[in-house]
């Protein structure tokens, strides 16, 4: 069996190497498999070797349109969509990132807003002691 990446599945496709294309569900993903003049061939990711996955088959579908495959079969004998629920978010490194670069961009607003209040000539400074001196009185009282 054949691991191809979308870039080989493409020229495989073009170059008219393609005998049939599957549409395989496993559990609450489906996976692309083909027959092509040389064997068994499944579709994989750019890196490593692991089976480039879709949780919607219209995604995967839309996929091989845009390959040029216009005819595949569907095997759904091994789908259980319950679990593609479960695998919703999947990807807690991808979920971490995006509340890491949330929070960058948000403190980047907030520094970018002060440093324009530092800016403007209309902001008052007060003196870092005499400023301390108030609260403390302030709380004495």
């Amino acid at each position: 069996m054949q691991n191809l990446t979308l870039d080989q599945f493409r020229t495989v496709t073009e170059a008219g190497g393609l005998l049939s294309v599957s549409l395989v569900a496993q559990g609450g993903t489906f996976h692309v498999e083909a027959e092509t003049r040389k064997g068994h061939a499944v579709l994989v990711k750019s890196r490593g070797d692991a089976l480039r996955e879709f949780r919607n088959p219209a995604k995967a579908m839309l996929l091989l349109r845009e390959l040029g495959v216009r005819e595949m079969r569907t095997d759904t004998r091994q789908w259980q969509p319950e679990l593609a629920e479960l695998s919703k978010y999947a990807r807690p490194d991808r979920t971490q990132a995006m509340s890491e670069a949330f929070e960058a961009a948000d403190l980047k607003r907030t520094l970018e807003a002060r440093i324009k209040e530092a800016d403007d000539p209309n902001t008052v400074w007060h003196d870092h002691d005499q400023m301390f001196d108030e609260i403390e009185a302030s709380l004495a009282d």
